[in-house]
């Protein structure tokens, strides 16, 4: 009999080693290469062992910067490429904590912790992708042609960032060597706020509203640009 999707997955989660959920690198997406042991694994795999891994930032994302700011004093052959920033610029893709955005009382829902690729920035504030808002599947067919270069998304997908809302004005800028990692992190977090009280938005209903205008696209060529150096720009080529 042919197994599901979602027998597949268990499947594969069962597989993780113990070591792997609690030793090894640093960070989570050094602990994703621990757990694949330099081997080839398939969607699924991946999509399970990211999956399991993230559980420990789902309520903690503080944990998540703090793993990162330790990996950057960190020599060994397994650190990431991966580096916090203040401020966004074009071409990279960022992941981050918001709060109380600015028309906060306008908006039907926001997420808290985006993952966006920035398309364009100044000092106060930037505007980009968020691919939270895009369903599973989808988002990781985005997230391929813009690793080839190619800008190919929804445009409900599109949202400003004021850098001042951004949690203690931290970015976590994902090398792009682990994008196919940070798009499957379920840590996407939709809120919407009815007199200064938080209250949880499935993320089904956010992506059925993506869904309806999703050939309605915003389209175009990458441009990356640095911080620089010419390290800072090939982290995101």
């Amino acid at each position: 009999m042919a197994q599901g999707f979602g027998e597949l997955q268990k499947k594969a989660s069962a597989n993780i080693s113990k070591a792997a959920l609690t030793t090894g690198g640093n960070t989570l997406f050094e602990r994703v290469k621990q757990a694949a042991g330099g081997e080839k694994k398939s969607l699924q795999w991946y999509r399970a062992t990211t999956q399991k891994l993230a559980l420990q930032y789902k309520k903690n994302f503080d944990k998540f910067i703090r793993d990162e700011r330790r990996d950057s004093l960190d020599t060994g052959i397994n650190q990431d490429q991966n580096q916090l920033r203040r401020w966004a610029v074009q071409g990279h893709m960022y992941l981050f904590e918001y709060k109380d955005p600015k028309f906060i009382k306008k908006l039907r829902y926001y997420d808290t912790y985006p993952l966006v690729y920035c398309i364009r920035s100044n000092k106060e504030e930037f505007w980009g992708i968020n691919f939270h808002y895009i369903a599973l599947k989808k988002r990781i067919v985005a997230a391929s042609k813009l690793a080839q270069g190619r800008i190919d998304v929804p445009k409900a997908s599109l949202h400003k960032y004021l850098l001042r809302h951004v949690d203690q004005q931290l970015l976590l800028d994902v090398a792009i060597n682990e994008w196919d990692t940070v798009v499957l992190l379920p840590i996407e977090n939709f809120v919407r706020d009815l007199n200064g009280l938080q209250f949880p938005i499935r993320r089904e209903d956010v992506w059925e509203d993506t869904d309806e205008n999703f050939y309605d696209k915003y389209k175009g060529r990458r441009v990356v640009k640095g911080y620089g150096t010419p390290e800072s720009i090939e982290m995101a080529k």
